[in-house]
């Protein structure tokens, strides 16, 4: 088999399980697929963020219409938020490719940390 078949096919799977991960639970998907093409397609963590908000964005399509075809939208709690979070990510993105790893490695330690933390504190 060639490299770009590998690299499709892990990609493929990191896409199914982590798209399953985010549909059951959710938090954490973004650092996940960094850390994960990192790790595993070798990407660098600036394009790993980028590459990151296609999966995103399509994981979270699906679980928007899913909402809405159940009628569990609270649009004005959703929209101001997602104009918000429209503005953040603009000015996020740009941190991450003006700063590039000095600024994306700590975030993600940062998030997996609250993430844990978050996750023992549900459990108990």
């Amino acid at each position: 088999m060639n490299i770009r078949f590998n690299r499709k096919l892990i990609a493929s799977l990191i896409g199914f399980f982590i798209g399953m991960y985010d549909g059951f639970l959710g938090p954490g998907t973004g650092t996940f697929l960094i850390i994960l093409y990192v790790n595993f397609l070798s990407l660098d963590h600036v394009k790993a963020s980028g590459t990151a908000k296609i999966v995103n964005l399509a994981s979270n399509l699906s679980a928007l219409f899913t909402f809405l075809i159940n009628s569990k939208v609270i649009f004005y709690v959703g929209l101001p938020a997602a104009f918000f979070s429209i503005l953040g990510n603009w000015i996020g993105s740009g941190l991450a490719i003006k700063n590039k790893e000095k600024l994306i490695k700590p975030v993600i330690i940062s998030i997996l940390f609250m993430l844990v933390i978050k996750i023992i504190y549900d459990f108990v």
